[in-house]
């Protein structure tokens, strides 16, 4: 009843949600929309939270977006479009969330074994920066939405630390790839 997809090679994410509605130009390509870019060597299973926890008839608080499943890893992914200027915010929010949906996927003793037998376990915060739509980039602007990207700390995709449940946590940031194992 849930609608799993899978995918190989490199493939793309978004949140729905997120670009109903949205005033800002933050895709590449407006008729393709993406946030994260993936790439799997091997078959990645996709499924979006929002329809496992929709047969939820409680509230279970703000979920992430999506589980991706690797042969050896599993990632709970949350995702936004955000300006540099309140990416701090959505990074908090975002680990909140992140927390919530392990914590509830783990309250099932057979999921929580399927995630403890994953040799690899990440939670992924993935944002995409977003510009007005009449915001037009002269060259030296363009050539330092780069450098705009650098928040407080030194960022590179391959950065992890530790995060709760035995999982990592990672930031990726478009159009960086996050590579699922």
């Amino acid at each position: 009843m849930i609608d799993e997809r899978t995918a190989e090679g490199d493939f793309s994410i978004v949140d729905a949600n997120a670009c109903q509605g949205c005033k800002y130009v933050c895709c590449d390509n407006p008729g393709g929309r993406e946030q994260l870019k993936v790439h799997g060597d091997k078959q990645v299973s996709i499924v979006s939270l929002d329809q496992i926890f929709g047969y939820v008839e409680e509230y279970v608080g703000e979920i992430s977006d999506y589980l991706l499943e690797g042969a050896e890893s599993l990632t709970v992914v949350e995702m936004t479009c955000s300006t540099t200027d309140y990416v701090q915010g959505k990074r908090m929010k975002a680990r909140r969330q992140l927390y919530n949906t392990l914590s509830l996927l783990n309250t099932n003793p057979d999921v929580r074994t399927h995630l403890e037998n994953k040799q690899a376990r990440y939670v992924v915060f993935s944002w995409k920066e977003t510009f007005p739509e009449n915001l037009e980039l002269d060259s030296v602007e363009a050539g330092m939405s780069g450098m705009m990207l650098m928040s407080d700390e030194v960022y590179s995709p391959d950065n992890e630390s530790k995060f709760d449940f035995g999982f990592k946590i990672k930031e990726i940031r478009y159009p960086d790839v996050y590579t699922c194992l």
